[in-house]
């Protein structure tokens, strides 16, 4: 994340300046130091304190909780990549530590920095689809995301497999779009290490239903379905995604296009919602507001995807759980 995205993001933005790269692998630390005119490295976070007015958390996921908390109590706001912890109480603590040192504590939830996800949250917040009803999620590929270390594969490293990674944006999305969840069923493929595909039966506050599927080994449809009394909203889940509106009752006739902010002509990339979310985390500190994306509102997701690890059922692949032949011939009849 650091490497390809953080440093990239901070050389265009005028109110960032990197003094120092941590990292126990100093040689990496010092070639990208290098790279990116970085003054200094060190191999351990701790001594840090008085080189920075804030800090960036990119670890592995179960180093999260102290690395932000110890941060903290240096006098260092604070962005913590995703997830922002393990559990509900770890979020807990992190929130607790900033609030007692006064500090600002942001979470990387980069995609709703996205223009389409900006959109969207507006257009659902002014009732232009109506009362949500039900939402389809599919989001899946085959995992080749270029790692460091291998702490993406072990539950106690990683707290978890593709929800906990992907799911992490998926879900702060849908709930950030559509508020709170009620109920949740859960299903996943995990036979004692991390999971690899799951599913979420979810039910919102709100009334509406819906399905949320993830993959690391399957290329799925990759969009949000939201529909709403007034109609459908289809949205892609890369920066720069068309996003598709289909009125009730005129499927001949679809409205399609592509989101962007006001000041910007170009088709937006990656870098560019890192660079607004590092945007806002500056002025969140000048300022002395609440980040985009706060440790509370992070903590929702998190508490959620906690819960669906707690009520986990296997997922029913057929050759694992064997259909019985009156079942199948009740399938062949419908």
């Amino acid at each position: 994340m650091t490497e390809v995205f953080y440093l990239p993001a901070i050389a265009t933005s005028k109110h960032w300046r990197v003094t120092t790269l941590v990292d126990k692998n100093l040689s990496r630390a010092q070639r990208l130091a290098e790279r990116f005119h970085v003054p200094a490295v060190a191999q351990d976070y701790r001594h840090i304190a008085g080189k920075a007015e804030a800090a960036i958390v990119a670890v592995p996921n179960y180093l999260h909780r102290q690395v932000t908390i110890d941060l903290l109590k240096q006098g260092m706001h604070v962005l913590v990549e995703k997830p922002m912890a393990l559990t509900g109480q770890e979020c807990d603590e992190m929130i607790r530590a900033a609030e007692e040192m006064g500090m600002v504590l942001a979470v990387g939830q980069v995609r709703r920095f996205y223009a389409a996800s900006v959109f969207v949250k507006r257009f659902v917040d002014e009732g232009w689809l109506g009362k949500i009803t039900s939402f389809d999620v599919r989001e899946g590929g085959i995992f080749n995301w270029p790692v460091a270390s291998d702490f993406f594969f072990h539950r106690e490293t990683a707290g978890g497999g593709v929800l906990m990674d992907v799911g992490v944006h998926v879900l702060d999305l849908l709930l950030w779009w559509l508020g709170d969840y009620e109920a949740v069923d859960y299903y996943d493929d995990a036979w004692g290490g991390v999971e690899a595909d799951c599913e979420l039966h979810l039910r919102l506050r709100n009334g509406a239903d819906g399905i949320v599927e993830l993959s690391r080994t399957r290329v799925l449809r990759n969009t949000y379905l939201l529909q709403g009394e007034r109609g459908t909203l289809e949205i892609g889940i890369e920066p720069g995604s068309p996003i598709r509106l289909a009125i009730a009752g005129r499927s001949d006739v679809v409205l399609q296009g592509e989101a962007r902010r006001s000041e910007s002509s170009n088709k937006e990339r990656y870098w560019d919602a890192f660079r607004h979310q590092l945007e806002d985390f500056a002025c969140a500190i000048r300022d002395g507001r609440a980040p985009f994306v706060s440790g509370r509102q992070a903590r929702q997701t998190i508490e959620l995807i906690e819960t669906c690890y707690a009520r986990r059922q296997p997922l029913q692949y057929p050759w694992v759980f064997p259909q019985t032949s009156s079942t199948v011939a009740q399938e062949v009849a419908r």
